[in-house]
């Protein structure tokens, strides 16, 4: 079960440097993704070329998907609310074609997913 303290998660997109927030979303969305199936890894990736730039890479058996979002608008979504950034990522993965499963926790929910 995927639960979620709102204001917890408040007080972290307040104080966390937008690296180390963007570093726990992501973390949040694999330990979502293994409750659906432990074969989902998912990595976080900064283009050293073009800096400021990240790459989310989800991979699930044969199927890869992949988000990218610059440090500025990382930022900004931090700064929306403290779900917004998880709701970014989540949206861009189901374009890409990732399948949600069923969640019994409330975590998809403050997603709005």
């Amino acid at each position: 079960m995927m639960n979620s303290q709102g204001w917890i998660r408040g007080m972290m997109s307040k104080s966390y440097e937008t690296e180390q927030f963007l570093t726990h979303v992501v973390t949040t969305i694999e330990r979502q993704l293994k409750l659906w199936d432990e074969h989902y890894e998912v990595r976080l990736l900064q283009d050293l070329m073009n800096d400021g730039m990240y790459f989310i890479v989800v991979y699930s058996n044969k199927n890869e998907y992949k988000v990218s979002i610059n440090e500025a608008d990382t930022a900004l979504l931090q700064d929306v609310s403290p779900f917004s950034l998880d709701r970014h990522i989540w949206r861009s993965l189901v374009k890409e074609g990732l399948v949600m499963g069923e969640s019994d926790g409330n975590y998809l929910t403050y997603c709005a997913v």
